[in-house]
């Protein structure tokens, strides 16, 4: 019976023995205990590569902010109700990330805050291959920014993430292209207030070209008909042997005084006048009031309280110039302007078929007409077929007039109404921590490397020295047991 039970723990039976167990970890304790100063030289050793790593490993930090898009009924008249459309598309575009890195200045400030080890592998690279001139780095930097930003539209909400190897860089780019964003969407949402307006200032500046025309040959034909007054006058009175009269010319018309045109546009201005004042008066008034109210709160509460954030808002909206108001000073402006020409106070311009400059034209289309125009109009003695002419042009341009008037105003109020498409959710700021790799996860993984190195080291040393010492060494060598000796304890 007890030859069978030796045979079957020479044979490894395959029940648990726990004799072999306690044979291994007798024999992992030993090896340990004789090399203990190799344990600690490897543990000092992984946890100090370990700091190193932590320290000087590239890290990567992360950057988001968000903008939220409100519905507006002025701009979505215009633009659609869904300004956030194709906005990945819009703002990755190759030339959009060239103007970002410009507008950024990441080309210097890229090799000034990058990391100790890739700084060298930069180094070693310029060594090896020479130093990259900047359009090879912009093209470099364009493929980066490809992979590094991150452009998502939930609902009505746009979410950009920057990812760079510094934090301040990756705050700077996720401003950057948040900026570029809104001043993409201001361009095409206020753009075609802008072309409506130019389109009017062509038109109206041709049509002022014609007025002049249809002005100079009235003119003509009142000199050509007045001359002929008079050559006739002369001839009679020499046929009656009379002394002949002056000559009269019809520049010696004697310059007209204030008519009633000029009287009831004075009394319109002063009515505008007044409504004006009321106007501006009852806006400042709000504007107090809601003034008032923000520093009443931000004496109870913090600046980012939201009631403080709320009345805040309100007081924007407040300083916003309405519609209405807006309009009262362009009338007033025109009344005042009708009335100096009236009054010989502001000069006629000078009419030219030569070209003119934008702003010339501009400028051309939005004057009013000269005194002098305006009293041809008033003359009975011009002739049926171009006054019909000049009355059907001033009427057109007075149509465009109101027409600029009005594109002005909407411009003004889409301007006004822009502030409020957008509100930044979330702000840009720098990252305080370091998204990848995390330190904690390092230190982990380092200290159990140092702890699994410190074990199997000394083991593995032990076994190379080829010295039996445990039972479960015959047994890995196959050999024959001829017997087996118990020492007593401490015999050793």
């Amino acid at each position: 019976m007890e030859e069978e039970n030796d045979g079957e723990e020479q044979g490894g039976g395959a029940g648990f023995n726990p004799e072999v167990l306690r044979s291994y970890l007798k024999f992992a304790r030993a090896a340990l205990k004789a090399r203990r100063a190799i344990s600690a030289i490897l543990i000092v050793s992984v946890l100090a590569l370990t700091g190193l790593t932590v320290k000087y490993f590239p890290k990567t930090y992360s950057c988001t902010t968000s903008l939220m898009a409100v519905e507006n009924a002025v701009l979505d008249q215009n633009g659609g109700s869904r300004p956030l459309v194709a906005a990945q598309g819009l703002l990755l575009r190759h030339e959009n990330l060239e103007q970002l890195i410009k507008d950024t200045n990441l080309v210097e400030t890229y090799s000034k805050r990058r990391p100790p080890l890739l700084a060298l592998k930069d180094k070693v690279s310029a060594a090896l291959r020479g130093k990259m001139d900047r359009k090879t780095t912009t093209a470099v930097l364009v493929g980066t920014l490809e992979t590094r930003l991150k452009v998502e539209v939930k609902d009505s909400v746009l979410e950009i993430t920057a990812d760079w190897n510094d934090p301040v860089t990756c705050a700077e780019l996720a401003t950057a292209i948040r900026d570029e964003f809104l001043k993409l969407r201001h361009t095409a949402e206020i753009s075609a207030f802008q072309e409506k307006i130019e389109i009017l200032d062509v038109h109206a500046t041709e049509l002022r070209t014609e007025i002049g025309a249809l002005a100079e040959q009235m003119k003509s034909a009142l000199a050509a008909r007045a001359e002929e007054v008079v050559r006739d006058n002369d001839k009679k009175a020499a046929d009656d042997d009379k002394a002949p009269a002056p000559r009269r010319t019809a520049s010696a018309a004697k310059p007209a005084g204030p008519d009633e045109a000029t009287v009831e546009l004075k009394k319109r201005l002063a009515e505008a006048k007044q409504q004006l004042s009321v106007a501006e008066g009852i806006r400042s008034q709000r504007i107090a009031a809601e003034q008032a109210k923000v520093d009443d709160l931000k004496l109870r509460f913090t600046p980012s309280h939201p009631q403080v954030i709320t009345q805040e808002e309100r007081l924007a909206m407040a300083s916003d110039v309405p519609s209405q108001l807006a309009l009262l000073r362009s009338d007033v402006a025109d009344l005042d302007a009708q009335v100096r020409q009236r009054e010989g106070l502001a000069p006629a311009p000078k009419h030219s078929a030569t070209a003119v400059t934008p702003e010339a034209r501009h400028a051309a289309s939005t004057a009013l007409l000269p005194a002098d125009i305006l009293r041809l109009l008033e003359r009975e003695d011009v002739d049926p077929a171009l006054g019909a002419q000049m009355s059907s042009a001033v009427m057109r341009y007075s149509s465009l007039m109101d027409g600029v008037r009005g594109s002005k105003l909407a411009l003004d109020t889409a301007q006004a109404a822009f502030k409020h498409r957008y509100q930044v959710v979330i702000p840009a700021e720098e990252p305080r921590y370091p998204t990848k790799p995390k330190p904690a996860i390092i230190i982990g993984v380092g200290a159990f490397l140092a702890l699994l190195l410190a074990l199997i080291v000394p083991i593995l040393l032990e076994l190379r020295r080829g010295v039996i010492v445990e039972r479960w060494q015959v047994d890995l060598l196959q050999l024959p047991v001829l017997g087996e000796l118990k020492l007593p304890p401490k015999s050793n």
